[in-house]
């Protein structure tokens, strides 16, 4: 994998540590235990396998990327003007952003929304409307849909599930 792709992993097992420890859950010692391993063995993929001189340029372009995606996820992004304002053609920066993440900017964005949407359903008392607001979809019934596509349960059942 990727340097971004692993430091979003990195970034997601982080928060499910957090998460964790918050709530204390029943086995949650040995949850805690197979998190750090699968932090270790990315921070031991990143290590292993740096990048050739030559891509580094890209692969800070893309780092760029991912880390404006990561803290705009909830706002109207446009990829074409993402790559306009970079000086980058869309096809290109869509398919170096596949190959250095896994995902096209688009799948990125949708897993960052459905990921806060997930933790906001988990952890708060805010109705569907206002999460769906809160990670960037103006049209809640829009939301409710991509959500179950993503999930296989809209928001509101998804809720039940966790609190069963």
């Amino acid at each position: 994998q990727k340097h971004s792709t692993n430091y979003l992993l990195n970034k997601q097992i982080f928060e499910q540590i957090i998460q964790e420890l918050k709530l204390c859950k029943e086995d949650y010692e040995e949850l805690l235990v197979n998190y750090l391993q699968q932090l270790l063995i990315t921070l031991h993929r990143i290590i292993n396998n740096k990048p050739k001189g030559k891509n580094q340029p890209i692969m800070k372009e893309m780092d760029n990327a991912v880390r404006y995606f990561h803290e705009n996820y909830n706002k109207p992004i446009s990829i074409e003007e993402y790559a306009a304002a970079q000086h980058m053609s869309v096809s290109w920066f869509i398919r170096n952003f596949k190959h250095c993440t896994g995902s096209t900017p688009m799948q990125y964005i949708l897993s960052k929304r459905i990921y806060n949407a997930e933790i906001l359903l988990h952890d708060s008392t805010c109705n569907v409307t206002e999460i769906a607001e809160i990670v960037g979809y103006d049209n809640p019934l829009y939301f409710s849909r991509i959500f179950k596509k993503v999930k296989g349960l809209s928001p509101s059942e998804y809720r039940k599930n966790i609190n069963m």
